[in-house]
């Protein structure tokens, strides 16, 4: 008799609610099947560091690149503070091929993203793929809804403990500085995440691996290393080109908002494009020893993607002010500025 019951609970109450949800999400389902089957497909393939160590085929300079992720890891868990997990102590060779697509996605005249809702993670501004050929296809589809849309790449991405995330062949083209910067950045999204916060997520994430790279390059090679310099270097012009994108992106929020209702789609697309020659014009004008094509870069990415361009640098350095005074508060201590977020916010 009781297993009656418990049929018709699990009937009435389980199992017709998640044929319903299926029913009403078969287009969720059918990417959540897809993107998993994609990830397995990843992990299953990917070999361990010690199996890709005892390999004469695989060549050295990679060996070198995998130990040093173990050694940047453990700084990580060691000074920073990081969550420890099995991420990155397996390695995937992509050939030499794009392995994930990210599609991203604005409002024309308005300076807000476009967002997709995932159960656990909540709603996020973006959509991964593995498959080039669906990415392109949510491309045009939110172009046919009159949204700015743009495809990227992503360097390298975190599933949050649901995989293990294997180390990425495409990561080992990174120098020294920027791979530590990457993998910190990756390990901070498994220590501390924030459901329907990804701008949060991301710009913590982004600030932590910054603030981490320079701590490791500062302890492995010293204050006064070229090693350091030269990533500190590197940073000083990022930030001129990040500070004027976020000064440019507050500016462009201004023009749509000086729109009238009586003007149509045709005139604010041509004020829009307007304003996109005038922010290439300022971009000329940067002092950059180092990046003389960045203008050129922005005007055709703008005019291409859109208001998907500033929300890039805000989602990733939007807050970078704000943590920058918590961090003070911390007394500049990395490790004591995670744990304080780590508890202000829940692991």
């Amino acid at each position: 008799m009781r297993f009656r019951y418990f049929r018709i609970f699990f009937s009435d109450f389980v199992l017709m609610p998640a044929i319903i949800f299926c029913l009403l999400n078969v287009s969720l389902l059918t990417y959540a099947l897809r993107m998993a089957k994609g990830q397995l497909t990843i992990v299953m393939e990917a070999r361990e560091f010690s199996e890709a160590y005892a390999d004469p085929e695989v060549s050295d300079s990679v060996k070198e690149k995998l130990h040093l992720i173990d050694e940047i890891k453990q700084f990580a868990y060691d000074s920073i503070g990081l969550k420890r997990s099995d991420n990155y102590t397996s390695f995937y060779d992509q050939k030499g091929k794009r392995l994930i697509y990210v599609v991203t996605a604005a409002e024309p005249f308005e300076l807000k993203a476009h967002k997709w809702s995932f159960p656990v993670l909540g709603e996020v501004p973006y959509k991964g793929f593995f498959d080039g050929k669906m990415a392109k296809a949510e491309y045009y589809n939110l172009r046919m809804q009159g949204l700015d849309a743009n495809v990227g790449g992503a360097s390298g991405w975190s599933t949050l403990g649901w995989f293990r995330d294997p180390v990425l062949s495409s990561m080992l083209n990174n120098n020294e500085a920027d791979l530590a910067e990457l993998i910190i950045h990756e390990l901070t999204h498994g220590t501390l995440f924030v459901k329907d916060s990804v701008e949060y997520n991301e710009n913590l994430a982004q600030f932590v691996g910054v603030e981490g790279a320079k701590w490791f390059l500062r302890s492995k090679y010293g204050e006064n290393s070229v090693q350091l310099k030269d990533y500190l270097t590197s940073l000083s012009e990022e930030e001129i080109k990040t500070q004027f994108m976020l000064d440019e992106a507050k500016a462009m929020d201004s023009v749509y908002k000086s729109f009238t209702p009586g003007m149509s789609v045709i005139q604010k697309n041509n004020e829009k494009r307007k304003y996109f020659l005038i922010i290439w014009r300022r971009a000329e004008k940067l002092e950059l020893r180092t990046d003389s094509t960045f203008a050129d870069r922005i005007l055709s990415k703008t005019a291409r993607s859109g208001n998907t361009v500033f929300l890039q640098y805000i989602r990733y350095e939007g807050k970078r002010d704000d943590f920058s005074d918590q961090f003070n508060n911390s007394g500049n201590n990395l490790r004591q500025f995670v744990q304080n977020m780590v508890v202000k916010y829940g692991s």
